[in-house]
């Protein structure tokens, strides 16, 4: 048995044959040639099979069976083919059917493929219409009519829809280039009055498609929003003008030379081509970026929910400023603002929960994420009982460790082992990053943020939101200080928890039971029901979660300390081990350690027994690093570094005259000596002890020359001070007679500086 709309093809598509209609009662079907069709010929009547003929002729040609789909349009109503802009092809269809109408239908169809014909009933419409004159033309509707489907909409000009889609573009130019469009009217003004200017631009080739396609991804490489200007602007430079060199008596200039306008493509060429080649993304991301195109304007995949097992399955983190300024605490006759801080919030994606905060006015970096995420995995009742705000249990009943956590890939999660950090403390498997300002990546702690604006923050004093120029800046209007805005926002979470309706959360089993529509309810429920109770903490955790949350690095053990980031620090442990002695001995050796960025002070080493050792900063070799956090000493670490080297410059400066100077002094020396004969004896000189001894005969005389000379002047200062006389004393000269070794010496020291005062 055969059906309509059935196609029997052999391998090669060479015959392709579909029923078109079907008599069951005769045994007869009725089959038209798709080949034919596709060959862009007339549709002619359909071919008639008897059923057994039909099937042998299926056997022996070896064809297989298909199911054609008929266009589109066929199955379109009115209301949607005018939504498309076909009201043309409706009416177009509706005149055919004015005239055909009559041979419409299913007795006549039979009559025309299995039995008379229809000639009769076409003579009769001839006679009686006045606008068909052939009976071809009611044939060829027929035909259509029967070839697809027998339905009205077969009558649909639907093979105008790539109507010049085939047209012949050549690849360059020449005779058979002929410009699309509409052809110029020719002028009926008068010839005296100016005539309009009409464009002669040629037709468009292959290469200068080619030219625009390529010009296309210039531009949009530009990342400029005026794309279609600039394309043309960079086409017309490149391939419409040139410049000549052109002598003036100033020298030789850059001469812009245009082509002849039948060389050049018309503004309706270009834009009209240049719009092919640019799709609804191109506009889009040329105008705002491709940022803002991927996190406002993409299509979404999906979701993440949907892959989740239940509540604690993955965090999201994530930090902004706070729209509002908040109040300086230690000012009493004035009000001050300590400016806007910056809000860390941990979200459970499964039901939405809020589970975890931080407010500080560092970063964002790490030391705020970390608060952030113990204070998502500890209890809640002794975190707000720390700003005086007393909560039960099972208001914010969060404190469990996730599997996994998502954030974007921001400066604050840079460090590079926190991922194996947390799963090798925490269990936590897996950290993933977004891209950074993808929001929608992690939506669901982006739009908590929204939650806490828009529900509270925002209607607040001080708050940063719809500022007019007229009104006071928000930082003169600072109220709340930062312990009670986090009291105001521990409630505002605990609110939201228990208020937002996440129906759509629910499946079967929890609709069934009643379950809440709130974040918290579906992550009571689910915990238990999905998680098993998830992983609790207890508050003996804390040091267990903070530790796990500090970034690991490498120190080096040195026989002056433990050397980290160019600090030194110490312990009584690393003296019981002997670490220094081995470091000494057998040469400096590494370990792991945990740091903060707030504070140099410690760091701290966990040991093979898990025993964690406190490593304080040593005040003798490190003093200038205490008390400071990780950002300034690093920073100054760097000038450290650019002042150490200008002194090692200024030494080789120094070190280099005071060569200079001693080879100066070296030649005086030698110049002294150039006449006196060398020595070529090798053994020790003889007379070296009487010579020293006479020298230090010298240098006490010169002590005691410059001793009388200084005391001499203080004893005159006296003198002139005393309001009395001394009596005068014979002195006695104590000059000892000089011997003739001192007659010599003296005589040697006179010839000497007669020497140098000559020369």
């Amino acid at each position: 048995m055969f059906s309509v709309n059935e196609v029997f093809s052999d391998v090669n598509q060479t015959i392709q044959l579909k029923v078109c209609h079907v008599a069951k009662n005769l045994a007869q079907v009725a089959v038209v040639d798709l080949v034919r069709l596709e060959d862009k010929k007339p549709i002619c009547k359909p071919t008639v099979f008897q059923f057994d003929d039909f099937a042998q002729y299926i056997k022996d040609n070896k064809l297989k069976r298909t199911i054609e789909m008929l266009p589109k349009w066929i199955n379109f109503d009115d209301d949607k083919l005018l939504a498309n802009g076909k009201d043309n092809w409706i009416k177009k269809r509706d005149k055919k059917l004015k005239y055909i109408s009559s041979l419409l239908n299913e007795e006549t169809v039979r009559e025309y493929l299995y039995g008379n014909g229809v000639g009769q009933q076409i003579n009769e419409l001839l006679s009686n219409c006045s606008q068909w004159k052939k009976s071809s033309n009611y044939y060829r509707q027929l035909n259509r009519y029967i070839t697809y489907g027998c339905v009205n909409n077969a009558l649909l000009p639907f093979d105008y829809q790539n109507c010049g889609s085939n047209y012949f573009i050549p690849e360059e130019r020449g005779e058979s280039n002929v410009k699309r469009g509409r052809k110029t009217i020719p002028s009926k003004l008068p010839s005296h009055k100016p005539q309009p200017v009409y464009s002669v631009a040629p037709g468009i080739t292959q290469k200068e498609i080619k030219k625009i396609k390529k010009i296309v991804r210039a531009a949009l490489s530009s990342n400029r929003k005026n794309i279609t200007s600039r394309a043309r602007l960079m086409y017309r430079r490149e391939n419409e003008c040139r410049f000549i060199d052109e002598k003036t008596p100033y020298g030789t200039n850059k001469q812009l030379v245009w082509n002849n306008d039948n060389e050049c493509l018309s503004e309706g060429q270009f834009y009209y081509h240049f719009q092919k080649f640019l799709t609804e993304e191109d506009k889009i991301i040329a105008s705002k970026g491709k940022v803002t195109f991927d996190k406002d304007y993409a299509e979404r995949s999906g979701s993440t929910w949907g892959l989740l097992i239940g509540p604690t399955d993955l965090y999201e983190i994530d930090a902004t400023s706070m729209d509002i300024h908040i109040r300086y605490p230690y000012s009493d006759n004035e009000r001050l603002s300590m400016g806007r801080a910056v809000l860390y919030v941990v979200v459970d994606v499964f039901s939405t929960c809020i589970v975890g905060i931080y407010i500080g006015f560092h970063g964002p970096d790490w030391a705020g994420a970390a608060e952030a995420l113990v204070n998502a995995f500890m209890d809640k009742v002794s975190f707000a009982a720390r700003y005086g705000l007393k909560i039960g249990p099972n208001d914010w009943p969060c404190h469990h460790l996730c599997c996994s956590l998502n954030s974007d890939n921001g400066g604050e999660y840079s460090l590079g082992n926190i991922s194996s950090l947390l799963k090798a403390n925490l269990g936590i498997n897996e950290w993933q990053k977004t891209r950074s300002f993808m929001g929608v990546a992690k939506a669901v702690s982006e739009r908590k943020f929204g939650v806490l604006n828009d529900s509270f923050i925002h209607y607040q004093p001080g708050a940063v939101y719809e500022v007019r120029r007229e009104e006071q800046d928000p930082s003169q209007n600072a109220v709340w200080d930062l312990d009670t805005l986090y009291c105001a926002i521990i409630s505002e979470v605990i609110y939201y928890n228990h208020t937002a309706i996440r129906k759509e959360h629910h499946d079967f089993k929890a609709a069934k039971s009643h379950v809440g529509f709130s974040p918290q309810a579906i992550y009571d429920y689910f915990l238990e029901e999905e998680m098993a109770g998830g992983r609790p903490t207890v508050s003996e955790d804390e040091g267990r979660i903070r530790l796990a949350c500090l970034p690991e690095a490498e120190a080096s053990v040195t026989d002056q300390g433990v050397y980290f980031n160019g600090a030194y620090y110490t312990s009584p442990y690393a003296h019981k081990v002997k670490w220094y002695f081995k470091a000494k001995n057998f040469g400096r050796f590494s370990i792991s350690v945990k740091w903060s960025r707030t504070s140099t002070n410690t760091i701290w080493y966990q040991t093979p027994d898990n025993e964690v050792i406190a490593l304080k900063i040593k005040a003798d070799k490190s003093r200038r690093y205490k008390d400071q956090c990780w950002e300034a000493v690093l920073i100054r670490q760097i000038e450290e570094a650019r002042e150490v080297h200008i002194a090692k410059r200024k030494k080789a400066e120094h070190e280099l005259q005071k060569a200079h100077f001693q080879q100066v002094l070296l030649n005086q020396n030698l110049e002294q000596i150039k006449h006196q004969p060398e020595n070529t004896v090798k053994s020790r000189q003889r007379g070296i002890q009487e010579r020293k001894e006479e020298q230090s005969k010298v240098d006490k005389a010169n002590i005691d020359k410059r001793n009388k000379q200084a005391i001499s002047k203080i004893e005159s200062d006296y003198s002139s001070n005393s309001t009395t006389k001394t009596p005068e004393t014979n002195q006695v000269s104590a000059e000892p007679k000089k011997t003739k070794k001192r007659q010599s010496l003296n005589s040697r020291l006179q010839a000497s500086a007669k020497h140098k005062q000559e020369k």
